[in-house]
């Protein structure tokens, strides 16, 4: 809920869905919504109004996040896909940090910008990964091949605001187009998180959007898995019956990790 005096209401009106909280810093607030990182935690947008406008950041979180990651922002194709993904959102990087500066009338558009560019470039953690084929991936494109499924590796898909994400297949399924993500890694569950959530924002529903992890359910964390689960459908490569069900039938996996009282 929005605090009424910590923002004006012209501004507040713009942000349904949003908390906000006292920024650190006098005039500035953190605006938190229901968008996560691939970690758990929510993405923040610093905000400040100055006269008639708007300033915002991500912090410099987003940043620091890649360099944890052993991301290299200087150079290679990290740093050119930062720079394309900040000027999809008509943003810049100001110290480190993904900033933007728009009129008060459109401050609900730079909240939504800052974030979905922080989601965008969190899942460039991924470039550290290496590009080759894990085993998880090979077995699905074979699985693939041998329900007589057409698919596509790793297609680019189009973001709202111009950023680009590569699952790992796009699925021709009857009646429907299905992008799946693979993961074998708690940080490649990580980056399927956040590609998914970016899947939804591009308008592809749930029937759309899953995601295979390598194992059992019991292998996995639950707090991990319910996290993911409430993004996109997730099954398991023990069971490819259920995610050819999925694909076929738009038929969805349940939750095989919560409690039986659940």
């Amino acid at each position: 809920m929005i605090r009424d005096h910590l923002l004006p209401s012209d501004v507040r009106d713009q942000l349904p869905g949003w908390s906000i909280a006292p920024g650190g810093r006098p005039g500035t607030v953190a605006i938190t919504g229901g968008l996560f990182l691939s970690d758990g935690d929510g993405v923040t947008v610093l905000l400040r109004v100055v006269g008639q406008e708007i300033l915002a950041s991500d912090a410099g979180v987003a940043a620091m996040r890649l360099s944890d990651a052993g991301v290299d922002l200087g150079a290679g194709r990290a740093s050119k896909a930062w720079a394309e993904i900040l000027d999809g959102y008509h943003l810049k990087e100001i110290h480190g940090r993904i900033t933007g500066r728009r009129s008060i009338q459109c401050a609900g558009a730079l909240v939504a910008d800052i974030a979905g560019a922080v989601l965008s470039v969190d899942s460039l953690k991924w470039l550290a990964q290496g590009g080759r084929e894990s085993p998880l991936e090979k077995s699905l494109y074979a699985f693939l091949s041998s329900a007589h499924l057409e698919f596509q590796k790793r297609p680019s898909v189009r973001l709202p605001r111009g950023g680009e994400v590569r699952p790992t297949a796009r699925v021709s399924a009857p009646k429907r187009e299905v992008l799946v993500q693979a993961a074998s890694s708690k940080q490649a569950a990580e980056h399927a998180l956040v590609l998914v959530q970016q899947l939804a924002r591009a308008s592809y529903s749930t029937e759309q959007r899953f995601v295979l992890l390598s194992g059992r359910a019991d292998e996995w964390s639950p707090d991990q898995l319910d996290l993911l689960a409430d993004n996109a459908p997730v099954g398991f490569a023990t069971d490819m019956r259920m995610v050819d069900r999925f694909l076929k039938e738009a038929k969805a996996p349940p939750r095989l990790w919560a409690p039986a009282n659940d």
